[in-house]
């Protein structure tokens, strides 16, 4: 059975270079090599037009969306019946791979050297030195 989904984010009012660069990471995992902006994502009765989609085949979709709304508030949409990953589990990989990008891009400013980045099974460990 479809099941269109809309799950939120603990991101607001993003930097969206650095959003892009997060998804591109998701993509990557799902073998998908595009993250494409300003794209109608599709599901059962349902469709959101996202400011940037990871276009896939699915089985009752044509990707994951990422749209930002009124307050800022970061969204994922998908149709995620059958998909890869459900939109809680893109949703926490978003947060995960937005926050660590974030960190490892301000980290040299306030002084500290990134040791290293390390993808975990629980997320993603940065080893800052100073």
């Amino acid at each position: 059975m479809s099941h269109w989904t809309v799950a939120k984010l603990r991101i607001r009012n993003p930097n969206l270079e650095l959003l892009k660069q997060a998804l591109q990471v998701i993509a990557q995992e799902l073998g998908v090599g595009q993250v494409v902006e300003n794209y109608e994502v599709i599901g059962w009765h349902a469709k959101k037009l996202c400011r940037f989609a990871i276009p896939m085949q699915l089985p009752y979709g044509n990707g994951y969306g990422v749209y930002i709304d009124s307050n800022g508030e970061v969204k994922v949409v998908v149709d995620d019946h059958g998909a890869p990953l459900s939109a809680s589990e893109f949703a926490n990989k978003l947060n995960q791979y937005y926050t660590a990008l974030a960190i490892a891009r301000v980290a040299p400013q306030l002084g500290f050297t990134i040791q290293s980045i390390q993808q975990l099974q629980q997320g993603v460990l940065i080893d800052l030195v100073r």
